[in-house]
């Protein structure tokens, strides 16, 4: 049989749901070429040319229909096999990453999908709510009621921030009244963060996007390359908006908590106005984490600071990574 392509001279889609199945088909076709036929025009120079096979396409394209048709097969197929293995392999981790990232810099990462409405923009809060009216107003963005995310975009009335989840809701950050630059003071202690620290980020992170009133920070775990998308916003009043929250999970471990107190432990020896996140303020976020962290097989994920364990017995079971 003839490899079919599409009347662009692309080659089709591979009914094939993982990486090993296509090579395996690969190899079966290969170790058969000399029995196949291959419709020139199906040699994918596109596809070469982006994965870096070929640095342009060929100046004549003729001269290689008379290629004898085993050659084109294989240059086909190798060229093919490059497109669908690019970006395959070990992830680079952020610069200040933590040495014992390179343990697991070859395992499969789940870095997650950043939600499309982050940065500033039009939020409301109080929508559905009886006593409180509708606010509108310029903020970032707020969680989804999952204990894996904290911000200081909510609605105003606990009852009604529970009725979709656990709250995640935080007050906003207040700088001292003698900074005459307090949002360059905050950047300065973020950047400062120390990958690793309470056994958290050790894939380290990286700032994404920065202004005169706006940072974008991304912070990846050790093993599994679980990013947090972390911002924070100068408001027009002074104070600082914050949102810290996990792409992918229910439960973030705690991780989210550990991350905000460090930072803001540090702006508030320079006078920052800033509340802890504990378990007194946060309950139901908390009892998420420790009840994950008492199940989980992962011993790492035990040895995550503020975390103890329960007296019901379900950590005795053999450790894992």
């Amino acid at each position: 049989q003839q490899i079919k392509c599409d009347h662009s001279g692309r080659f089709q889609p591979l009914p094939m749901h993982t990486h090993t199945q296509l090579f395996v088909v690969l190899a079966l076709i290969l170790a058969h070429a000399r029995s196949l036929t291959l419709a020139p025009r199906c040699i994918p120079w596109g596809c070469m040319q982006s994965c870096g096979v070929l640095r342009s396409a060929p100046a004549d394209a003729k001269a290689n229909l008379a290629a004898p048709r085993r050659d084109s097969l294989l240059l086909g197929l190798s060229a093919f096999a490059a497109c669908l293995t690019a970006g395959v392999g070990p992830v680079a981790a952020f610069e200040n990453a933590i040495p014992d990232y390179s343990k697991y810099a070859d395992k499969a990462k789940r870095k997650g999908t950043p939600p499309k409405d982050l940065g500033m923009a039009q939020r409301t809060i109080n929508a559905n709510s009886i006593e409180k009216d509708p606010m509108v107003f310029a903020g970032l963005r707020g969680c989804d009621g999952k204990p894996n995310c904290f911000s200081t975009t909510g609605d105003e009335l606990l009852e009604e921030r529970i009725l979709n989840g656990v709250d995640t809701l935080i007050k906003p950050w207040r700088p001292p009244s003698d900074d005459t630059s307090p949002f360059k003071s905050l950047v300065t202690v973020v950047k400062m963060y120390k990958p690793g620290q309470g056994n958290v980020d050790g894939g380290g992170f990286q700032v994404v996007k920065e202004t005169d009133s706006y940072i974008y920070v991304q912070f990846e775990a050790l093993k599994r390359g679980y990013i947090d998308d972390v911002e924070f916003a100068m408001a027009k009043d002074g104070i600082v908006m914050v949102r810290s929250g996990s792409r992918v999970g229910q439960t973030d471990f705690g991780v989210n908590a550990l991350r905000l107190n460090y930072i803001a432990a540090a702006l508030r020896k320079q006078g920052w106005t800033i509340d802890e996140i504990t378990p007194k303020t946060h309950p139901d976020y908390f009892y998420a984490a420790d009840d994950a962290r008492d199940q989980t097989f992962d011993k790492d994920r035990r040895k995550i600071d503020g975390y103890e364990p329960g007296e019901n017995g379900r950590l005795e079971r053999p450790p894992v990574g």
